[in-house]
Formats: C-alpha cells, sequence, structure tokens
C-alpha cells in the first residue's frame, strides 16, 4: 500500500508541475440580503478541475476564499465553453465586529479562449451559495449565529496561461 502511495505522489506532482496554470484576476458581486462587491485573484490548471480564488470584499472589508470544482466542462464551438461547478466557501474578517462563516456551491458558467494557444482566457460564472457562521461583536461581547439560504455570488474575470 505504502508503495502505490508513494508512486502515486511521484507521478502526481512532477506532471502538475509541467501543466499550464492558469492567472487572473476577477471581480464580482453578491447578491443576498445585502448585496456587495470584490475584486481578486484566482489560479486553475489544466491537470485538475480545482480552481482557487481569494478576493477582498469592499463593503465589509473581509477576506473570502473559494474552492471550485468545474464538474462538467463542454465545448460549445471551438473557443466557448460552458461549465457547471460545486464547491466550497470561506469568509472571515478580524476586527471589532468580526465573523467565520463557510458555505457550499453550486452553480454555471461560461468562458472563451481568444487564441489558438489558449494563452487568455475570459471567464464568467454565478453560483448558489447559502452559507453558515459565527459573529462576534467585541464591543457588546456578543455571540451571534447566522445562516444566509439566499446568496448568490456573480463573478467574471481574465486569466492568463503560463
Amino acid at each position: 500500500m505504502k508503495r502505490i502511495f508513494v508512486l502515486a505522489l511521484v507521478l502526481y506532482f512532477p506532471s502538475s508541475l509541467f501543466a499550464k496554470t492558469g492567472i487572473g484576476i476577477q471581480g464580482g458581486a453578491k447578491f443576498s440580503p445585502s448585496a456587495d462587491a470584490d475584486v481578486g485573484f484566482n489560479l486553475r490548471s489544466e491537470f485538475s478541475p480545482w480552481g482557487i480564488a481569494a478576493s477582498y470584499n469592499l463593503k465589509d472589508k473581509s477576506i473570502d476564499l473559494v474552492l471550485d470544482n468545474w464538474w462538467i466542462y463542454k465545448k460549445i464551438n471551438s473557443r466557448l465553453n460552458w461549465f457547471a461547478l460545486w464547491g466550497m466557501s470561506f469568509s472571515g474578517k478580524v476586527e471589532n465586529k468580526s465573523f467565520a462563516e463557510t458555505g457550499a456551491r453550486l452553480g454555471m458558467g461560461l468562458n472563451v479562449f481568444c487564441f489558438e494557444n489558449r494563452c487568455l482566457e475570459f471567464y464568467a460564472h454565478s453560483a448558489w451559495n447559502p452559507s453558515v457562521g459565527v459573529y462576534y461583536d467585541r464591543d457588546d461581547e456578543e455571540y451571534s449565529l447566522r445562516f444566509v439560504p439566499a446568496c448568490f455570488p456573480l463573478n467574471a474575470g481574465v486569466r492568463f496561461w503560463l
């Protein structure tokens, strides 16, 4: 069993080092009981269906992290594709009014590669992202739980593939 695990590691890591990697910037809006906007960066690899995004929320000045799996990826034509995603989200802020929340994501999107060598990609996606979190107000020394069943983030961005 150890040999199989070591062999899997030896085969996985070198191939991921030589895979094309997309690095980009994105912006978006989150439609929930309180709408807000964010800016950030994103990362994807052709080796894995997983994408990572980190963004700064402009309204509540928090950090948002998203991990998405593009579990369906289909061509519409030679450059345009659609995808379905599922994933996880994490948000947090440490100040007088602090919070930590997590959620699940389920969504769809489009992406297009502009050149034959696939060096420039534009994408847009939206997801349903219900979340649950713990909030703490240091001034009042109060904890509270919050559940947001209806949150719909919409993001668009550009990635440069290396």
